[in-house]
């Protein structure tokens, strides 16, 4: 009898719909409307492989997912390639930024740092994120070098490498013009990692890649009478694509001496902040002239962020690793491999790479990400200050990402970005 009337009770006070836990039925049991069918036979090749900018022109036709781009060094080096070394995850280093124009919306650049820092980030588990770096190519050096493989995902607005919570594929159908994808090459030369005197640099910055490919995933109804551009009159109407975050452009602020630091964020937007990402990277970690690791994040402890003179965010030496452990399945870091001292035949060592999140808006489950809205905060014309401690005193940089909540909206053969 108490139990039963406990059941009444908490069944009267809490809110909620009914579902079904033992039977399927109505409550419990989904059921696709449109029957589609998944390719990726969609290939296109870089035209510059020896670094510059590569144009990939995808035609509206269905939805448009993932997409993964595949580096393959050459087979032959010069002087087989001694002295020389490409750290962890050169697939993305070799990316100095990207832009998207989904038909004749606004076009976007990201860098290469931001665009794997954002596919980290949406990992669902620290294995899932390693894999992730490691896949982005193997640290390798000397005659390894040749032959040697990386496989980059594309992380655009409209996509994400997760599984869980993945977004529903953009419809380009809604679109009379094309979606246009820009990729800009480093030189190897500008990514190596190299022994002084050995005459790589100058070998390596006229060498090609052996191969450059985007490949697309596709998802496609298998009744194109079913598409939303047959069904409803676009011109009049209009059809909003929820994404999980559209990041903006990266913004370095240099730290040339190290130690304490407090810097004034800027670059705003109107529009809600969810999210602000930070990670710093040592100067001589990414000197551009035989040492390239930018990868190797430093750890950024005592930390704090005021709005308009009002704390929102501090992490005591490094709390921020627990802070953000708390909110999802991993830790705001990766499993990296660097090289310490050359010569490039060392063997790489592991590190730790962390990276610190500043939340805005409140916890969002993996699984709902695609589509539920969580209010973040405005800061456009606001003094966002922050201050924190680089590890020591040499020269660092401080780079933050804007996570920001925004649509696209497509009407009348067009999409535009909604913030």
């Amino acid at each position: 009898m108490n139990s039963a009337l406990t059941e009444n009770v908490q069944v009267s006070i809490r809110p909620g719909e009914m579902a079904d836990t033992y039977y399927y039925g109505d409550t419990n049991v989904e059921k696709q409307a449109y029957p589609c069918v998944v390719n990726n036979r969609f290939l296109q090749q870089f035209t510059n492989l020896a670094g510059g900018v590569s144009q990939f022109v995808i035609s509206p036709l269905q939805g448009v997912s993932d997409m993964v781009i595949r580096f393959q060094m050459p087979s032959s080096i010069p002087n087989d390639a001694s002295g020389c070394a490409l750290t962890e995850g050169w697939g993305y280093s070799l990316i100095r930024q990207v832009s998207v124009r989904y038909g004749s919306s606004a076009q976007y650049f990201f860098t290469g740092d931001q665009m794997l820092l954002q596919a980290l980030h949406d990992c669902e588990n620290g294995s899932k994120r390693d894999q992730l770096l490691a896949l982005g190519g193997n640290p390798v050096s000397g005659a390894a070098l040749e032959g040697a493989q990386a496989y980059v995902y594309l992380k655009l607005p409209h996509n994400s490498p997760r599984a869980q919570g993945k977004p529903l594929p953009f419809p380009s159908d809604c679109l009379v013009q094309p979606i246009v994808i820009t990729v800009e090459l480093r030189k190897l030369a500008d990514i190596a990692n190299t022994v002084p005197g050995t005459g790589q640099l100058a070998n390596l910055n006229n060498l090609s890649l052996a191969e450059a490919t985007l490949q697309v995933k596709a998802e496609m109804m298998e009744d194109s009478a079913d598409l939303l551009a047959r069904r409803v009159d676009l011109n009049t109407h209009a059809y909003t694509f929820p994404l999980m975050y559209f990041p903006q452009q990266q913004v370095d602020i240099r730290a040339p001496n190290g130690g304490a630091q407090s810097v004034n964020l800027t670059g705003f937007r109107a529009g809600e902040v969810q999210k602000i990402l930070l990670w710093l990277t040592k100067d001589s970690d990414v000197a551009g002239s035989g040492v390239y690791q930018p990868w190797n994040f430093q750890p950024i402890t005592n930390i704090q962020l005021t709005y308009n003179g009002e704390v929102f965010f501090r992490s005591d030496a490094l709390s921020s690793q627990i802070w953000s452990i708390v909110e999802q399945e991993k830790e705001a870091a990766v499993n990296t491999l660097v090289y310490g001292n050359l010569p490039a035949s060392d063997v790489p060592t592991g590190v730790l790479a962390t990276w610190v999140e500043v939340p805005f808006a409140q916890t969002n489950p993996g699984y709902d990400r695609e589509s539920k809205l969580v209010h973040g905060k405005p800061i456009l014309n606001a003094v966002v200050n922050l201050s924190f401690n680089c590890p020591d005193a040499s020269a660092y940089t401080l780079h933050a990402v804007y996570l920001y909540n925004a649509s696209l909206l497509m009407s009348r053969g067009s999409a535009e970005y909604i913030f």
